[in-house]
C-alpha cells in the first residue's frame, strides 16, 4: 500500500496541529500568527538555501505552507521535474505582495548550495491539502500535485509539470479523493485515480482514471459505482495483489453513516478499470458494512496488500462497558487467489487503536474492564484467566508498585499505551502485541 509519510514527517505534522490548537484555544483566528508558529524552527541544508534564494526573488520573507498530506509534509519539494538529470526544488508559500492564495516556486540549482527561481504560479485557495509527485509523463520527469481546499469544503487537485522554462498545468480537477499507483501495468509511469465528489440526486461514486496516453497525460475512463447505494468516497487505497497486479479499494459512506468498500482492478482484456468481486465476497455492500467510521481500509499488517475492515460479532464477549468502546475485527485481504486472508482482532474506539491477536482466541475469549478503570483484559471464555492487560496511562502520574510489570507499547499522544502478560498463551508475547498494534490515526 502506497504509505503516506515517514516517521519524521509524523512528528512534524503533531508539530503543525499543535500550533494550530495553541492558536485556537486562545481564540486568535489570524492565519499570521499560525504561521509564526509554523516558521520558528530553523530551516538547515538544501531547505535553508531554497528559502533564502526565494526571499531575495520576493524581495521579502515568504511564509512557508505546509500541506496537511502527500509524499511532502512539508514546504519544499525536491525531484527531477524536467528529466534532465537534475535535482530542481519546489516551494508552497504565501507573501505580503501575493495575496492570500499559495504560490508555487520552482528553482533550479545554481551553483553549490546556492538556488535560483525559475518560475512561479498562484494556487487555488490559502490551504493545501496534499503535496505529491509522480512519474505521469516519462520515467524521466516528475510531475507536482497539489491539492487544494477552499472554505466551502470543495477540493481541488492540479497537476503541474515543468518543462525546464515553464511550469504548466496539464490537470485541474475538482476532487474528493486520489490515490496514485501503476494500475494500469505500464512499468514506468504512475496512474492517478479521483473520486470525484457526488452531485446527483441518486448518489454514487464517479472515479476517474488518468494515465498516460502515448506521450500524453490526461482522463481515460469514469467508472460509476454504488448508484443509488453511495452518498460519497471516504478513501481510496492501492495495493499490489496476485499477479504482481495493482488493486484499488474504494471506502464508501453508505447509508445511516455506515462505510462499504469496493474492490476495483484494472482489465488488461478490456483496457478498463472494473469492479470486482473474488471468491468469498459476493455481496461487497453488506460483507464489508461498518459502523464505525474511522475504521478506513488500509495494509494492517504491512505485506503490502490492503486489508478492508469487517467488524464481526462471534469474536467472543465483552462485558459492560466494554461493549462501548471495543470491536472485534476480521481485516480481510482479498487481493490472493484464494479468496481472501484475515486477521482477527481488537479494535480500541476510544483511544482508536488495533491489536491483533491469535486466531485461536476468536470467539472463545472474554474481555472485561481493568480494575483501575483505564484500561481492559482480556481473558478465557468465563473470565476465571486473565491472559494480559491492556491500559492507557499518563506515565507522569504513575504511582502504582506494579508499574514496572507493564510494557510500553506505543504513545497514544501524551499517554502511553501499556501492556502485561499475565498468563501465558501461545501466540500472545509483548513482542506480538508491540509487533501487531496499529495505531489507526497515523498513516
Amino acid at each position: 500500500m502506497l504509505k503516506k509519510c515517514r516517521e519524521g514527517c509524523r512528528v512534524k505534522s503533531r508539530i503543525i496541529a499543535l500550533a494550530l490548537g495553541v492558536v485556537l484555544l486562545s481564540g486568535c483566528s489570524t492565519s499570521n500568527d499560525v504561521e509564526t508558529l509554523l516558521r520558528a524552527p530553523q530551516l538547515s541544508g538544501e531547505s535553508a538555501a531554497v528559502q533564502k534564494a526565494l526571499n531575495s526573488y520576493l524581495g521579502g520573507s515568504a511564509t512557508l505552507k505546509y500541506p496537511a498530506s502527500g509524499d511532502f509534509l512539508s514546504p519544499f519539494a525536491f525531484g527531477d521535474w524536467d528529466g534532465d538529470g537534475t535535482q530542481e526544488a519546489a516551494v508552497l508559500y504565501t507573501a505580503d505582495t501575493t495575496g492570500s492564495n499559495v504560490f508555487l516556486a520552482v528553482l533550479e540549482p545554481n551553483g553549490e548550495d546556492s538556488w535560483q527561481v525559475s518560475r512561479t504560479v498562484e494556487g487555488l485557495s490559502s490551504e493545501v491539502e496534499t503535496f505529491s509527485a509522480a512519474h505521469l509523463r516519462d520515467a524521466q520527469s516528475q510531475q507536482i500535485l497539489a491539492g487544494y481546499g477552499s472554505a466551502q469544503g470543495d477540493r481541488y487537485l492540479v497537476v503541474y509539470e515543468y518543462n525546464g522554462t515553464e511550469l504548466s498545468t496539464i490537470i485541474s480537477n475538482r476532487y474528493s479523493e486520489m490515490v496514485l499507483g501503476d494500475f494500469t501495468g505500464k512499468g514506468d509511469t504512475q496512474d492517478l485515480v479521483l473520486a470525484l465528489p457526488t452531485d446527483t440526486e441518486y448518489g454514487g461514486v464517479t472515479l476517474q482514471l488518468l494515465t498516460n496516453v502515448d506521450g500524453e497525460f490526461r482522463s481515460y475512463q469514469t467508472l460509476n459505482l454504488g448508484e443509488g447505494s453511495y452518498s460519497g468516497c471516504a478513501a481510496l487505497s492501492a495495493g499490489q495483489g496476485r499477479d504482481d497486479a495493482m488493486y484499488l479499494v474504494m471506502d464508501a459512506w453508505s447509508g445511516n453513516n455506515s462505510l462499504v468498500s469496493d474492490i476495483i482492478l484494472y482489465d488488461e482484456e478490456t483496457g478498463f478499470l472494473q469492479p470486482y468481486h473474488p471468491p468469498g465476497l459476493t455481496d461487497p455492500q453488506r460483507s464489508t458494512l461498518r459502523y464505525h467510521t474511522e475504521l478506513l481500509s488500509r495494509d494492517i499488517d504491512g505485506n503490502g496488500t490492503v486489508d478492508i475492515p469487517v467488524e464481526v460479532d462471534d469474536g467472543g464477549n465483552l462485558q459492560s462497558p466494554m461493549d462501548k468502546s471495543l470491536v472485534f475485527l476480521l481485516w480481510k485481504d482479498y487481493a490472493g487467489a484464494d479468496g481472501g486472508h484475515s486477521h482477527f482482532g481488537i479494535y480500541d474506539s476510544k483511544n482508536n487503536f488495533y491489536m491483533s491477536l491469535p486466531e485461536s482466541m476468536h470467539g472463545s475469549i472474554l474481555i472485561r474492564s481493568n480494575p483501575a478503570g483505564n484500561g481492559w483484559m482480556i481473558c478465557n471464555s468465563d473470565g476465571t484467566t486473565v491472559y494480559c492487560e491492556m491500559r492507557v496511562v499518563d506515565p507522569a502520574e504513575e504511582t502504582d508498585s506494579g508499574a514496572a510489570s507493564y510494557e510500553r507499547i506505543a504513545n497514544i499522544g501524551s499517554q502511553q499505551l501499556q501492556a502485561r502478560i499475565v498468563t501465558p498463551y501461545y501466540g500472545l508475547s509483548i513482542d506480538s502485541i508491540t509487533g501487531s498494534t496499529v495505531l489507526l490515526g497515523l498513516e
